[in-house]
């Protein structure tokens, strides 16, 4: 049983990247995919560790192209561009990192050879990907002059003063993949069973995130699927459940361990999204000082494609209405005003 995880991520850095970890970025995106797959594999399966790489300079060279050394060094600047392979052991994704590195290389060796980079469509593509590195390096190292701790501290407060507590609940459980299953662990919590003795024993969640005995820490009811959140806060601290718990992930026991109101996540717990939120409303003012600086003029070259508006009539005097006769009917006779309408 998971919960869900929200993470927001800024990286500001003044430091200019190398343009061949760019080359390999689309390709390595495949890499991704099949890492994560097999990663998520090999940690379902118990016993199935990936293979080591053996500890390893980082010079040493892991394969030649046309001649040209491929260094460790050059796949690890590759893997650490990958935002999603931070956390994955380069031993999980290397195979599939060199192909993909090595399959981007040759198809690029032969453009150059072919001289595609005169072509002018590519010349042009190159200077919009040079203008736009020059764009984000600009406003990254002006960041960072100005993301000071105090300055982040101050939005981490802020955000402190808008918390608003949440009931939470830290609780184990077990889960298993028939109902009568979970009968029958019930019954052995009746007669006085460990509950996380039980979930080490028979529970199906082996995630290896998950704390022992099924622990799975504290969280607030929008953390979980609704049908096991139901359940789960509808327990008093210190009770498990008297009936399995249906989910699409099988069937579940619940022990609730602990009741309380959440507080504020640690600061270190939230940096990286403070700074994502600093980066978000500093760039913008970044952006409008440079503006003025560059004293911008925009010009409305569309006011002299508009229709001209017609001009209003001139007003018609108006004659003051002669009385009538007092014993006498006056007869009026009807007058068709056209009345001009204004586009």
């Amino acid at each position: 049983m998971k919960k869900e995880k929200k993470t927001a991520k800024v990286v500001v850095s003044g430091k200019e990247e190398n343009t061949s970890k760019k080359v390999l970025i689309g390709a390595a995106c495949v890499v991704v995919i099949a890492a994560l797959g097999y990663w998520g594999w090999t940690r379902m399966h118990a016993g199935s560790d990936p293979f080591l790489l053996p500890v390893m300079d980082k010079s040493a060279v892991v394969a030649t192209v046309s001649g040209e050394d491929v260094r460790l060094s050059e796949l690890e600047k590759v893997k650490a561009s990958i935002p999603q392979l931070k956390d994955i052991p380069m031993q999980v994704v290397y195979n599939q990192l060199l192909d993909a590195y090595i399959n981007n290389k040759v198809i690029l060796d032969q453009a150059k050879k072919e001289g595609l980079q005169n072509n002018p469509d590519v010349k042009k593509a190159l200077k919009d990907a040079e203008d736009q590195i020059l764009f984000q390096a600009y406003l990254a190292k002006q960041l960072q002059a100005r993301m000071t701790p105090d300055k982040l501290q101050a939005i981490y407060q802020q955000e402190v003063k808008n918390f608003v507590p949440q009931d939470e609940i830290r609780a184990r459980h077990i889960l298993v993949a028939t109902q009568k299953e979970a009968n029958d662990i019930i019954v052995q919590l009746k007669a006085g069973a460990d509950f996380a003795t039980l979930a080490d024993k028979y529970s199906l969640d082996k995630d290896p995130n998950a704390l022992n005995g099924g622990d799975l820490g504290y969280f607030t009811k929008n953390m979980m699927i609704p049908e096991f959140a139901d359940a789960a806060f509808s327990l008093e601290k210190g009770k498990f459940s008297q009936k399995p718990v249906k989910t699409a992930f099988g069937w579940h026991v619940i022990k609730v361990e602990d009741v309380r109101k959440s507080a504020p996540p640690a600061y270190e717990e939230v940096e990286d999204a403070v700074k994502a939120r600093f980066a978000e409303v500093t760039a913008a003012q970044i952006m409008q000082e440079e503006r003025n600086k560059a004293q911008v003029k925009i010009f409305d070259i569309f006011a002299a494609q508009q229709p001209a508006a017609q001009a209003a009539p001139a007003p018609v005097p108006v004659q003051p209405a002669a009385e009538p006769a007092p014993a006498e009917a006056v007869e009026v006779e009807a007058v068709e005003v056209a009345v001009p309408v204004q586009e």
